[in-house]
């Protein structure tokens, strides 16, 4: 079962950014000087993140230097000379709360924030989703220069016990606060180690929902450490590259939101695209739609239980492909994956369409050469008006309960199938690999 521990945190000085100090305790805003994780920071928010603050997180998460690597770790370096970033002198655990779009004053969700030992996925840490080369190098590279991690990942696990409620319960005296992009207010609190709450969260099955890419970087740079004769016979768990920066969530007990991740098609036959609509198929009937009405459509078939997407075509053309369950579930039959990953709309758009109808094979998604990734339908529509794509397929958000299944059998979902909102901020604390 997973194995987690309090660390020394490095964050943003409380003497530098405290705003507040009612009762004894003090609450810093960081709201100019966080960002979120990497793989949402498009180069509008990038150059609005560099311009609010100088010490802005954003400068060692996805640096805009011609080496972005090496700025980081100069970056960081600075300002621990500086005394921007301290170093926590005794190890905690944190909780990390965030607030839901419904009241955006008033942190709800919570978790809680430790170290983890690093484990391959199958017993006590499972994954849901396929990934992608390129990310994985990015951020190994930026492990190797900084050696930090940047940003925490995010596990659930499902636990109805009525003993979470008070091993969630113990006061804190320190607190960063910070509203991200949506003006949801984010906040994280150091709290003392509570050996109960570790061992709690240690009988639990975690699954990751956010941060495949940067959990398996993880894995490739402590087997890397472990390589070096000095660290090979080092005990599980001595290293500190043994470990990982994560928030663990009850899924019974908090409200998380998971939102669709559409796919933009950027090589690919026009013929064969065109043929998805004009021939006939033994999955799928078309149906025309304008393509702005097309989520409005899929919001009214969320609970169907045949696959469905929306297809925009150049031309301001739109479809619902509709697909037949009986034949979905035939076709499916003869690929190796487990029945949980077959009924997904995903592994159906991946098989039955981009591989069987466009010729895009699961190695091509792979590399991130033929598909790009969006949450915006409104700009999955407009990337194919614009020829910045060739065609768009908008999909269902894949739910809470089908990510478990698929963690459970032990089987993977295509890249890019869950996107939980809203996304912990990078800057709040920090892991740092030195000294340990």
């Amino acid at each position: 079962m997973p194995t987690l521990r309090p660390f020394r945190g490095l964050g943003y000085s409380l003497d530098r950014f405290v705003v507040t100090a009612p009762a004894g305790m003090r609450i810093a805003d960081l709201t100019e000087v966080v960002c979120p994780p990497y793989d949402v920071i498009t180069p509008a928010l990038q150059a609005d993140l560099l311009a609010r603050h100088p010490r802005n997180a954003v400068r060692l998460e996805l640096s805009a230097e011609p080496d972005p690597y090496a700025a980081a770790a100069t970056a960081l370096a600075e300002w621990q000379a500086d005394g921007t970033l301290a170093r926590g002198e005794e190890g905690s655990i944190y909780y990390y709360r965030h607030a839901r779009p419904s009241a955006p004053d008033e942190p709800a969700v919570q978790g809680v924030l430790a170290g983890l030992l690093l484990e391959s996925f199958g017993a006590g840490v499972r994954a849901h989703e396929h990934t992608l080369a390129g990310p994985k190098a990015e951020r190994l590279a930026l492990l190797h220069a900084t050696r930090t991690q940047l940003s925490p990942i995010l596990a659930i696990y499902f636990d109805r016990s009525a003993r979470y409620d008070h091993v969630m319960g113990r006061p804190w005296t320190d607190e960063w606060r910070a509203r991200d992009a949506d003006g949801l207010l984010h906040s994280l609190a150091a709290v003392e180690p509570d050996e109960q709450l570790l061992k709690h969260l240690g009988r639990q099955q975690l699954f990751i929902a956010d941060g495949h890419h940067r959990y398996e970087t993880a894995l490739t740079y402590q087997a890397e450490v472990r390589a070096d004769p000095r660290w090979t016979d080092a005990p599980p768990g001595s290293l500190a590259a043994d470990w990982i920066m994560i928030v663990v969530v009850n899924a019974e007990r908090e409200e998380l939101e998971i939102q669709a991740t559409h796919r933009l098609i950027l090589d690919a036959d026009p013929e064969a695209l065109r043929s998805l609509v004009r021939d006939p198929d033994p999955i799928w009937r078309a149906v025309r739609v304008a393509p702005r009405e097309l989520t409005v459509r899929l919001e009214e078939l969320g609970a169907a239980p045949h696959p469905v997407f929306g297809l925009v075509l150049p031309g301001n053309e739109g479809y619902l492909l509709i697909g037949d369950a009986a034949a979905a579930e035939d076709r499916m039959q003869r690929e190796r994956m487990s029945g949980a990953v077959r009924r997904l709309d995903l592994a159906v758009l991946h098989t039955a369409v981009l591989h069987d109808r466009l010729g895009i094979d699961p190695a091509v998604v792979a590399t991130g050469d033929a598909l790009a990734y969006t949450r915006s339908a409104a700009g999955a529509i407009n990337a194919v008006a614009s020829g910045e794509a060739k065609a768009a397929i908008l999909v269902r958000p894949t739910r809470l309960e089908q990510l478990a299944a698929v963690a459970s059998a032990g089987d993977v979902m295509p890249q890019k199938s869950t996107y939980f909102h809203p996304k912990l901020l990078t800057g709040l604390v920090f892991y740092s690999l030195e000294g340990d």
